[in-house]
């Protein structure tokens, strides 16, 4: 067989090496001319062509992310196409570790580090892989490398040493997970220069096995995947009483169709991690952890570094958000929490607008529409690292956009 795989930057060489290692013919290309000389003579040296574009000629089929234009396939003739998420389900091994694979818009990270907190406190031994990196999750995340979380990546996943392996995937996934996770399309945005939506690609992540998707969105998904069994979850936590920045958080949650309670620690942001707490606690139950246990880990969960992190700092609140999904809506959700704790008043938000290795860019007149609908003072920095007079300001938001996908 003879494939042609476009986009060597979100994974396309380890499914070209994949190929290779069963006998195919297998060409690279390199769409977006931003690999490395070290990638291309490592697959050269496997027998595998690495080319600057598409080549005239004939294949069997051609592999691409669900987000690459056609236009990119060029004078290439091929009888078959696939995504990048259909080939990594073709080639994924089926004696693996448990494995979660978490795709959706907003909340995958949080969600992912919420179930590993849990499994890892009832004794199973997890491995994770997000967007902040990979590596065992053992009270905390020990980051061993930083890997993008493009579908490919999965098959690099540890095969065994490990009871859960949880996946965190950019769009799409494997379709063999034991768990799928959808945690929301909050925007279905355009992809493949809006020839496609987000939509489609997230589905692929939907398996044979259990999916779990957002009740008010359930129709997306069974229209696109009639065949998928999906377990719903719904708005689920519920705050009880007052909360001032940086006190706990106490939340009332339907477990098993019972009524439970969790103090949730005040250094961070848990307000807005009430989604992913709402999606987390389906997975939990689909894996039937006991009640006991999953309150216990909730009050020990400290949030995801970075990720709405709350300091007091020389007499200020700092909150941080460092995260390669900042948008405009995430920017409003954070904004909302605060305004929710009553902590806006002579709040002062700083926007770094760098863009590391990332697909999408932030809208800047958005995210202004958005901080100014708050009355919030702003700052948008050039993304050149300068620093800003945060004096006088009782509460500082930063939000950093930044990733290594």
């Amino acid at each position: 067989m003879d494939a042609l795989i476009l986009d060597m930057t979100h994974g396309g060489f380890i499914i070209a090496e994949k190929l290779a290692e069963r006998g195919w013919s297998v060409a690279c290309v390199d769409v977006y001319h931003n690999s490395t000389e070290e990638c291309a003579r490592r697959i050269s040296g496997k027998g595998i062509r690495s080319l600057d574009k598409a080549p005239a000629e004939h294949f069997d089929v051609v592999m691409m992310p669900a987000h690459c234009p056609d236009a990119f396939i060029g004078d290439a003739v091929c009888d078959r196409r696939m995504t990048f998420s259909e080939a990594v389900g073709m080639l994924i091994e089926d004696d693996l570790p448990f494995r979660i694979e978490v795709t959706g818009v907003k909340g995958k990270t949080s969600t992912c580090y919420l179930v590993a907190h849990v499994l890892d406190s009832i004794g199973k031994k997890v491995f994770l892989h997000s967007s902040r990196g990979e590596g065992p999750y053992h009270v905390s995340h020990e980051v061993a490398a930083l890997r993008s979380i493009a579908p490919p990546f999965i098959l690099d996943l540890p095969r065994e040493g490990y009871d859960v392996v949880i996946s965190e995937v950019s769009l799409g996934g494997s379709g063999k997970a034991d768990i799928a996770v959808i945690t929301n399309l909050v925007d279905d945005y355009g992809i493949a220069k809006n020839t496609r939506k987000a939509s489609g690609a997230k589905a692929q992540a939907l398996t044979g096995k259990a999916n779990i998707v957002r009740e008010d969105e359930k129709g997306v998904w069974k229209a696109l995947r009639p065949d998928a069994r999906l377990t719903t979850y719904s708005d689920n936590c519920r705050v009880v009483g007052g909360q001032k920045l940086g006190e706990p958080l106490r939340i009332a949650f339907t477990y098993k169709e019972e009524q439970h309670q969790a103090l949730l620690d005040g250094s961070y942001l848990s307000r807005q991690y009430l989604p992913s707490i709402d999606c987390a606690l389906k997975v939990l139950e689909t894996m039937d952890v006991p009640i006991g246990d999953v309150v216990r880990a909730l009050e020990s969960f400290r949030g995801v570094p970075g990720r709405g992190e709350v300091a007091a700092k020389d007499g200020c609140w700092r909150i941080t958000e460092r995260n390669p999904g900042i948008s405009h809506v995430s920017i409003g959700m954070t904004m909302s929490s605060l305004k929710e704790l009553g902590a806006l008043d002579g709040c002062l938000v700083v926007v770094d607008p760098v863009s590391r290795k990332v697909c999408d860019k932030m809208d800047a007149d958005k995210i202004r529409e958005v901080l100014e609908g708050f009355g919030v003072q702003y700052v948008i920095t050039s993304g050149k690292g300068e620093d800003v007079d945060v004096s006088g300001h009782p509460v500082v938001v930063t939000f950093i956009k930044e990733a290594w996908a």
